[in-house]
């Protein structure tokens, strides 16, 4: 069903969906903007009004354009078709059959890659049922920051000689579909006992744009377990494994400065054992640990260059196993001097998941949830003022309490 929203700016500077062209919101809510997941189908908060855009079955990783005149987003469960919605008519197009597993919007542009299978494709917003270049034989893929094109990786095959090598390409966006075009960048290290992947996740460009990070991941049932986090010089020349960790995007990230870059280390799919917050300088090699013994570490965010909120829990006793970990709370890590500051105080049936710094609205947000019911808080940057901001939210998808709350809510600018 079609719905009539406009896309208004509020005062600094940010689009947001709303109703009739005006936005009903509390002052303190001005700049506040996200799609989220209700009862398996499409939602954007702005400000303080809710609208429904789109009904599932099973909506998930709802994604903004660079400008959020597009949501796009990934639909039922066996094999998720591959969606757009434009906020400004709120009509929404399918994109693909079978692309939902893995897809990103261009960096200042309307268009949307995606994977079907091995098939990378490009399509425009306004004609997304009409693919523009396509390439074959693809692992795994990340925009170039300036939308030139593509970072892609190939799969590594078994062959009756062993392995085939996992060869990192650039591309240009014009010339997807002709592969000699493409620019080798780097070959991963053979197949050996200290190294061994089949494959990669995405890849996250620095902020300095010189360093890419990465998962050189192995077979599927090796890598719910370990996986190499990988570090290589945007030339090619200088790579560099750095640590073991779970096959999970969400848990390594670049600062907002030079080439600092946090993730959380240690094997085992487990998250509430064994899962510690380091912090790494990829030029230097310095690196430090901030998880104190006895705690895991699991979703974090930057929070300035200097800053990182973190969600941490006590560890689980050895031996114990199940889909979760002790309920957490959010601190405040200052990177300089490890000095850590507690956010949130969480009553005792629930924990605090999935922080996120929302720049543009001078806030901070977090996920309050019991496994059963899950709300958004908002609250001023070092957690006073909190409030509930949004109620209802669908719980996310857990892998041994690897909670993926991206897949549920994603706020426009993160």
């Amino acid at each position: 069903m079609r719905k009539k929203i406009g896309l208004c700016l509020l005062s600094i500077a940010v689009a947001v969906v709303c109703a009739a062209g005006s936005v009903s919101a509390a002052k303190e809510d001005a700049g506040l903007l996200a799609a989220f997941v209700r009862g398996g189908n499409l939602w954007v908060k702005a400000g303080g009004r809710e609208t429904k855009l789109a009904d599932g079955p099973h909506i998930r990783n709802p994604k903004w354009s660079y400008d959020g005149a597009w949501l796009a987003y990934a639909k039922g469960e066996a094999e998720p078709e591959l969606w757009v919605l434009n906020t400004r008519s709120g009509q929404s197009r399918r994109v693909a059959a079978a692309g939902g597993r893995s897809f990103q919007w261009a960096p200042g542009a309307d268009k949307l890659a995606y994977l079907t299978g091995d098939r990378l494709q490009v399509a425009e917003a306004m004609q997304p049922d009409r693919p523009l270049e396509s390439a074959e034989g693809i692992g795994n893929f990340a925009w170039l920051p300036d939308g030139s094109g593509f970072l892609v990786s190939t799969r590594s095959e078994l062959l009756p000689d062993g392995w085939t090598p996992i060869i990192l390409y650039r591309i240009p966006l014009t010339k997807l579909s002709d592969p000699s075009q493409y620019v080798k960048v780097h070959v991963l290290p053979k197949q050996s006992d200290d190294f061994f992947a089949v494959g990669t996740s995405s890849f996250k460009w620095s902020a300095d744009g010189r360093w890419i990070a990465f998962l050189a991941t192995p077979t599927a049932s090796l890598s719910a377990d370990a996986n190499t986090l990988c570090a290589l010089s945007a030339d090619g020349v200088v790579f560099r494994t750095l640590d073991q960790m779970v096959n999970n995007e969400q848990w390594f990230e670049w600062g907002p400065k030079d080439a600092m870059l946090a993730y959380i280390e240690g094997p085992g799919r487990e998250a509430g054992s064994n899962k510690r917050l380091k912090v790494l300088d990829v030029v230097t090699g310095k690196s430090g640990t901030y998880t104190p013994g006895g705690f895991v570490d699991n979703d974090f965010a930057w929070q300035g260059a200097e800053h990182i909120v973190v969600s941490r829990a006590k560890e689980l006793s050895a031996g114990a196993a199940g889909n979760g970990r002790h309920n957490p709370h959010l601190l405040s890590v200052k990177l300089a001097d490890g000095m850590q500051t507690a956010v949130t105080k969480p009553a005792a049936a629930f924990g605090d998941y999935n922080p996120q710094p929302l720049a543009m609205a001078g806030r901070l947000s977090w996920v309050r949830s019991d496994a059963k019911l899950a709300n958004v808080i908002v609250a001023r940057p070092n957690g006073a003022k909190a409030k509930t901001w949004l109620t209802g939210l669908d719980q996310a998808d857990s892998y041994y309490g690897q909670w993926r709350w991206d897949g549920v809510l994603r706020f426009f600018g993160t």
